[in-house]
């Protein structure tokens, strides 16, 4: 038996990543990590209410739930920095909380570990969205030794909750901006949020080989035959 830990479950990506999940044989339980709690429509999920600051007490819900289930751990953990309201805001999510994480997921003795990351991400950069991201890819390796994979997608489309201007108004002239990305601006092509968590799925159930760091290109060319 196989159960999935997701982490960032009621995010664009996770929420999509949970349903899937569940959709698929691979995995018999999935456990969707939540500040609040929530019913899913696939009796095969439960939410695991989680306050993002003991994570050991995360640590014990995930070894009750899943008992002696191999562990794969998904994390979809973003903000932006509008939401967070300052750098360091910014950094307690993208940084720190993902390699809290990663973490647990040694602890647990995870198999593997999924996360989304971003296009661009570099520790070297002095861009500070794409230096953070890669600080995070870098703790996270020194951190759990299971095998690992980081999603780098570029901008994410899908229904948001919260509304984001700027987004909004890429989301809706992509179609046409789209067709002018090619050769080397392929990788800034923009993503469906489902076929990110669709690459994570096919990616973790074996079903296709990637990269250790899937870039944006890649994740399209793993899910261009089911969009």
């Amino acid at each position: 038996m196989r159960t999935a830990v997701v982490i960032g479950s009621t995010g664009l990506i996770g929420h999509d990543l949970v349903e899937k999940l569940a959709l698929q044989g691979s995995w018999t339980s999935i456990l969707a990590v939540s500040r609040k709690s929530k019913n899913w429509s696939n009796p095969k999920v439960r939410t695991l209410v989680f306050d993002f600051t003991n994570w050991g007490d995360l640590e014990l819900q995930v070894t009750s739930f899943a008992g002696h289930s191999n562990l794969d751990f998904f994390c979809c953990l973003g903000t932006t920095m509008k939401v967070a309201g300052s750098e360091e805001a910014f950094k307690k999510i993208d940084l720190h909380a993902v390699v809290s994480f990663a973490v647990l997921a040694q602890s647990c003795r995870a198999e593997q570990l999924l996360i989304v990351s971003g296009l661009g991400a570099d520790a070297a950069s002095s861009v500070f969205y794409n230096h953070v991201k890669g600080e995070m890819e870098i703790a996270v390796l020194q951190k759990f030794s299971g095998q690992t994979y980081f999603a780098r997608p570029s901008l994410l489309l899908g229904d948001r909750e919260e509304f984001r201007f700027t987004e909004r108004m890429a989301i809706l002239f992509s179609p046409i901006f789209s067709n002018f990305l090619f050769g080397p601006l392929a990788k800034y092509k923009p993503i469906q949020s489902s076929q990110v968590a669709t690459a994570l799925v096919l990616v973790a159930s074996k079903n296709k080989t990637s990269s250790q760091f899937i870039e944006n290109s890649e994740l399209h060319q793993l899910t261009q035959s089911l969009f």
